[in-house]
């Protein structure tokens, strides 16, 4: 068994594609193959079911990539450790954000990191908080930044808040709302909402404040990217909690109103496991805390 044909079932796994996995990892398709064919032969399992139209994990597949995670986790972990007492900080960096984050506060941080720590590379995952607290949990992320339910997280990560922001409504502006600066959240009960996927931190608040105020929201679009939300919103198709920072931002015309009388505020945390880090991601997470971070 041979590092590579772990990243490649990684990378075949993450892409569902052996097409996609070959150009990701720059090797012809025939090739890829050939090593899973080979791979599954030694462990005797098939990792993959292939038709014409789809790959998909089988379970023993699903296991043996998950292991494969934490493998080339802890062997990137060991050549960031060697080339630290080499001489010369080096290594990888894996954060994920969710898409606010990703989007108007962390690509400034990276550059700025990146000109400090010229041979340290930081790679993005964006994503909802469930999904991206189950990949710090098993290696596959260093780092994650965002807002977590409180009650979601696990024992043996650390969060850091980092700064507060501010959940607003968003309307169409020709809403019968749309003239409003603040609303009380009781007033929504019989709107219909788009919402961000199930999983996501913005959307456990709404389902907290909504069932605080007596109704469930009722939920007519679901969709995991900020733009598509606010385009249907100012198309009239519903109403949603959202971040006043991307409200703000040029875009689909949207008004944008406060919560009374309680605002809706999230924390934004640094969110590290309680073991011990490589180098490379011990100085970016050092990085992180000594930034004045301005969304």
């Amino acid at each position: 068994m041979e590092i590579r044909q772990l990243r490649s079932a990684v990378t075949i796994a993450r892409r569902l594609s052996f097409t996609a996995a070959a150009e990701e990892l720059a090797v012809a398709q025939p090739a890829l193959s050939q090593q899973i064919a080979a791979l599954e032969r030694e462990l005797g399992v098939r990792l993959f079911e292939r038709t014409n139209r789809r790959v998909a994990l089988t379970d023993a597949g699903r296991a043996f990539v998950a292991r494969a995670e934490r493998v080339i986790a802890d062997l990137e972990a060991a050549a960031e450790e060697m080339s630290a007492y080499a001489g010369g900080l080096r290594g990888r960096v894996v954060v994920g954000a969710h898409q606010s984050f990703a989007e108007h506060v962390l690509p400034k941080l990276l550059g700025r990191f990146h000109a400090e720590q010229p041979g340290i590379e930081v790679a993005m995952r964006e994503g909802i908080a469930d999904e991206l607290l189950a990949r710090l949990e098993s290696g596959t992320i260093d780092v994650f930044i965002g807002h977590f339910p409180g009650a979601a997280l696990p024992a043996a990560f650390h969060a850091e808040p980092l700064y507060d922001d501010e959940l607003v409504i968003a309307v169409a502006a020709r809403h019968r709302f749309g003239s409003r600066s603040s609303v009380r959240i009781e007033e929504l009960r019989d709107e219909p909402f788009v919402i961000f996927r199930p999983g996501s931190a913005s959307t456990h608040l709404l389902n907290q404040v909504a069932r605080e105020a007596g109704f469930e929201p009722r939920v007519a679009f679901e969709s995991e990217d900020s733009l598509t939300v606010r385009s249907l919103v100012a198309e009239g198709l519903g109403v949603a909690l959202y971040p006043r920072v991307i409200g703000n931002t040029p875009g689909p015309n949207v008004a944008l109103l406060s919560v009374v009388p309680q605002r809706i505020m999230r924390t934004i945390s640094l969110v590290t496991r309680k073991d011990p880090y490589g180098p490379a991601a011990s100085r970016f997470i050092d990085f992180i805390r000594t930034e004045t971070l301005d969304p």
